[in-house]
């Protein structure tokens, strides 16, 4: 029974960090405990708009919440055999508490670092692996802050995406380009690509800003994206050889994403982009004629 504590323990704490490895520390990977949690908090609050835009940090904070979890159990069940001979107590019975209780107890304090004293370890490996959970609990919190750290630049850079679509098809320009000159055509789609290609990084490099959700319509990517499409069959209908360029980048970047969409998030419907990009606005709570737009266009 103890070895089996033991190794139930190691195992528990060897998945928590391996999922945070792959989650935090490689750039094109997600660990697998992680994308569930992202998908059952976003299937549980995307239905219910107010709810739904508390999603993204509900995701991360249900995900770390997870990872400490673990990590406390799993050190907790590492601890259990030498309970309580193998620790020194000071002002604190422990045949009032169960054995197991106070495995977590423990497992809490040496994990936050606080080191309350009324409980040591006296066993020479305790003495030894103790300041290891010390360690992680010092790591699991400088990784929580840096991933929230890394998220919102990414969110900015989205956001920027959706107000330089929103406000170019506001303006008439994503179906309009006729209007301008070629250079300047040109320039917009150009622009557009450049954004295009970072909010695709940034889903790559972090699967779950995709699951942040907007309460204001000009700051919602999912919403623009339909957008992009205007501007790109615009692009593509153009008399002019350089703008006709530029809107094959443009298609070739709403490709990719579209590739991106459909690989990383299964519950997006469709196959084509267009079918992609509207499945991903209604998950956000945007209605097919909401992304259409209004003024006719």
């Amino acid at each position: 029974m103890p070895v089996l504590s033991v190794v139930a323990g190691v195992l528990l704490v060897v998945i928590a960090l391996n999922d945070v490895f792959h989650t935090l520390l490689r750039p094109t990977a997600t660990g697998r405990l992680s994308t569930f949690i992202f998908r059952a908090v976003w299937r549980l609050t995307r239905h219910r708009r107010s709810v739904a835009t508390a999603s993204g940090p509900l995701t991360i904070l249900a995900t770390v919440t997870v990872w400490l979890l673990l990590i406390t159990v799993g050190w907790a069940l590492i601890y259990l055999p030498w309970i309580p001979d193998g620790f020194s107590y000071s002002g604190v019975d422990p045949d009032d508490y169960s054995r197991f209780g106070e495995a977590m107890a423990f497992s809490l304090v040496a994990l936050t670092t606080l080191g309350l004293g009324d409980v040591v370890p006296a066993a020479p490996l305790l003495r030894l692996i103790t300041p290891l959970e010390a360690l992680t609990g010092f790591a699991m919190l400088s990784a929580a802050v840096s991933w929230f750290m890394q998220l919102y630049p990414a969110l900015s850079r989205r956001r920027a995406f959706a107000i330089e679509l929103t406000s170019l098809h506001e303006a008439g320009l994503t179906v309009g380009l006729g209007e301008l000159s070629d250079e300047r055509a040109a320039s917009i789609i150009r622009s557009v690509s450049r954004s295009l290609a970072e909010v695709t990084a940034d889903l790559v490099q972090n699967t779950e800003i995709f699951y942040f959700t907007e309460k204001d319509d000009t700051l919602s990517a999912p919403r623009a994206l339909h957008f992009a499409l205007e501007l790109r069959d615009a692009a593509e209908g153009s008399t002019s050889p350089d703008v006709r360029a530029e809107g094959r980048v443009l298609a070739r970047g709403i490709d990719e994403l579209t590739r991106v969409l459909r690989s990383q998030y299964p519950h997006l419907k469709g196959e084509s982009p267009d079918e992609v990009f509207g499945s991903a606005a209604r998950g956000h709570g945007h209605l097919p004629d909401e992304v259409a737009g209004t003024d006719g266009r």
